[in-house]
């Protein structure tokens, strides 16, 4: 193997692959990749744009996996891991042995490996655009911005936010005290929403 790629892939898709018998159909493979493609493109992509390939598929009379939001996160994983390896380090072949031993059938195998080949170029400068949105802040810190004025003028007190991007960049947010205090709840609102997810997942295992 030219790559640790079939090992990565393995630890990725630990939690996905036992949905992959599901897919059956190219025709539902290829509406994930198109969901994939333009989840990387946009860098966006809400429960609406699932909800609607799904009624597309079942009005042309396609079998929809019941497992379809996974396999959808289970592709995405596979497409985000192949564009982080440098042009040419993971082959086709080492690409589709990995996929035989997920248990993807060899119609399938073709279709994904078609499209991270031809299309590689493209989605590569979305994936690293999206990924400079999405990383972990390099560093963040903020202060209090506290102005002294004479009594004619009232002035409250504001926070100053300071980020810097895993590319370097430097940001600055200024907010009053009331959205910062929103941002801090807001944040440990996900934080919690995560946290029960994690649970029920691992009460799922057991």
């Amino acid at each position: 193997m030219s790559s640790n790629f079939k090992y990565s892939l393995s630890k990725v898709y630990k939690n996905y692959q036992k949905f992959v018998p599901e897919l059956k159909s190219t025709t539902v493979l290829r509406t994930i990749i198109q969901i994939c493609v333009h989840y990387i493109e946009t860098k966006s992509c809400s429960q609406e744009v699932l909800d609607r390939a799904v009624r597309k598929l079942r009005s042309a009379g396609h079998e929809v996996p019941e497992h379809f939001c996974e396999l959808f996160a289970g592709v995405l994983q596979l497409m985000q891991l192949y564009l982080r390896y440098p042009k040419g380090i993971v082959k086709d072949d080492e690409l589709k042995e990995s996929l035989r031993e997920l248990r993807y059938q060899d119609d399938c195998i073709e279709d994904i490996v078609r499209v991270l080949h031809h299309h590689r170029d493209p989605l590569s400068v979305n994936y690293r655009e999206m990924r400079n949105l999405r990383s972990p802040p390099r560093r963040l810190v903020w202060r209090i911005n506290v102005s002294f004025l004479d009594r004619t003028h009232s002035q409250h007190p504001t926070i100053i936010l300071h980020i810097q991007k895993t590319d370097g960049e430097l940001l600055s947010f200024e907010m009053n005290c009331a959205t910062f205090h929103r941002l801090r709840f807001n944040v440990a609102s996900l934080l919690h929403e995560l946290q029960t997810l994690e649970r029920r997942q691992s009460m799922k295992k057991s």
